[in-house]
This record gives structure tokens, C-alpha cells and sequence, in this order.
């Protein structure tokens, strides 16, 4: 009960910020919320770093971070075309600093870990400043990534911890449930149905957004578990204690991980493929 409490409060003070933030990206400083997001994203590589530390896995943390902010800002200022290129020459660059030290003890680890946490945080959430970035219709797409991603969390977690019966995949989380799975689905639906009408007018076809919402719920249920296949790897359960009931920033970003990806690539196959 406590828990519950802790996140309706918490909750409700970070739905109030995230709503002013996007407002404020919307009508006054375009791009201020990939800032924020930017910020996030790195917050949640260093905590993975920190996680695969406490687990003896030592990456090169400063590096790795420098990377993430890199894909982040090109995503944003650059044209797509060069993100292989750019995502290349880290890689080679991060290959010729191994040489470099004249250290082959513990190089494979290092340069796993460091691309690990690179690739897991900031690349894959770079989908999202994409996502913002498309001339059209760009803000209210990420407003439908965000929505569908948290109103399917909140709704798994409150039918979950209710009526959660049967386990989902217990081996990887142990408190996730099929009712809570369930529950995300039709939580990110209302969640899309509101989004249509508020942020794109209605002027989006079902056949359209549905797909859109579902495509991103399931990529949201299957970071959730991506990171709790990370966590319990590194016998962690939060990634860090940020903000109380909610875990670390991690914690708080890992069902945009996939969902992002996921909703920019249907995306770029339907509305924005001519």
C-alpha cells in the first residue's frame, strides 16, 4: 500500500512536469524535451554502468557516455544517412583506444560492456528524438510513444499487483503477470484513443493509429523485460533510487528501449514510407 501511495504521488508531480515539458516543446522552445530526454537517457547509461561495475563488468564509462551523447545529438541535428557511418566510427575509434593501452587483460570485457551500455540506452532512445523530429506530426507521435508507453505501464502495474495470477516470464521478472500484460494492451489503447483526439484532432484513421499504439505497447512490455533480464543478471532489482517507488532513470526510461525503436520503424513503413 505504501508503494502504491508512493507512486500516485511521485506519479502524479512527474505526469505534471512531463505534460509542462511537452507543452513547452510544443508552442515555445521545439526541441526542449529532447534535451530533457537527451539528459535522461545519459542519467540511465551511467546507472547501467554503475550496475555492470557492482557486478565486477568495468566498461569505460567516460567514453561510453561521450557516444551516447554523441547518437543523441546527431539524431537530432543530423540527417539519418549518417548515423551507420557515425555508429562506425565510434566503434573503431573505441577499438583503436583498446590498442592503444597495450592492455589485452579484460579488453573483450571492456569493450562489451562499454558498447552495451551504449547501444541498450542512448542509441535506442534515440528513435524517439527521430520520432520528434519528423516535419510532420513529429511532436504528436512522441506524444503517443509516451502516452502508450506509461498508461500501459500504470495499467499493468495496478491490475498486476490486484488480480496477477499467472506469472508472465517469472525466470526474468518474477512479479509480472499475464493479467498486468493484458491490462498494459487495453491501457495503451485508451491512452492512443486520447492522444488522437487531444494532440492530432481525430484527423489520424484507426487503421492507422491502433496498429501504432499496439506496435508500441508490445515493444514497451518487451523493454520492461529487457531490463529485468539486465537487472537480475547483475542481481540488481532497482538500477538506482532516483525517485522513491520508481526505481532509477533506467527504470524509468526502459520501456521506451524497444517501444521506440518500434514505433519509428512502423512508422517510417506507413505514414512517412513515400
Amino acid at each position: 500500500m505504501k508503494d502504491i501511495k508512493q507512486r500516485l504521488g511521485f506519479g502524479t508531480l512527474l505526469v505534471s512536469a512531463i505534460v509542462g515539458l511537452f507543452l513547452l516543446d510544443r508552442d515555445y522552445v521545439p526541441g526542449s524535451a529532447m534535451l530533457v530526454l537527451g539528459l535522461l537517457a545519459l542519467a540511465a547509461q551511467h546507472e547501467f554502468y554503475v550496475m555492470l561495475a557492482n557486478h565486477g563488468l568495468a566498461a569505460r564509462r567516460t567514453l561510453g557516455l561521450v557516444f551516447g551523447a554523441i547518437t543523441l545529438a546527431a539524431a537530432w541535428w543530423l540527417d539519418a544517412t549518417y548515423a551507420l557511418p557515425l555508429i562506425v566510427a565510434m566503434l573503431v575509434l573505441l577499438l583503436l583506444i583498446e590498442i592503444l593501452n597495450r592492455k589485452p587483460e579484460g579488453a573483450p570485457t571492456r569493450i562489451g560492456t562499454t558498447l552495451l551500455g551504449w547501444l541498450v540506452v542512448p542509441l535506442l532512445l534515440s528513435s524517439a528524438v527521430h520520432i520528434r523530429a519528423f516535419e510532420t506530426d513529429g511532436w504528436d507521435w512522441l506524444m503517443m510513444l509516451i502516452v502508450c508507453c506509461k498508461a500501459g505501464d500504470s495499467s499493468a502495474y495496478f491490475v498486476g499487483s490486484a488480480f496477477g495470477k499467472h506469472k508472465l516470464i517469472p525466470e526474468v521478472s518474477p512479479n509480472k503477470s499475464w493479467e498486468g500484460a493484458i491490462a498494459s494492451v487495453f491501457g495503451a489503447l485508451i491512452g492512443g484513443a486520447l492522444v488522437m483526439e487531444w494532440a492530432f484532432g481525430g484527423r489520424i484513421a484507426a487503421s492507422v493509429w491502433i496498429p501504432a499504439a499496439l506496435i508500441t505497447n508490445l515493444g514497451a512490455q518487451f523493454g520492461d523485460l529487457a531490463e529485468s533480464l539486465l537487472k537480475r543478471g547483475c542481481k540488481t532489482k532497482d538500477s538506482a533510487t532516483a525517485v522513491p517507488a520508481f526505481g532509477g532513470t533506467f527504470d524509468m526510461v526502459d520501456s521506451f528501449l524497444i517501444a521506440a525503436p518500434a514505433l519509428h520503424g512502423y512508422l517510417l513503413l506507413t505514414v512517412y514510407s513515400s
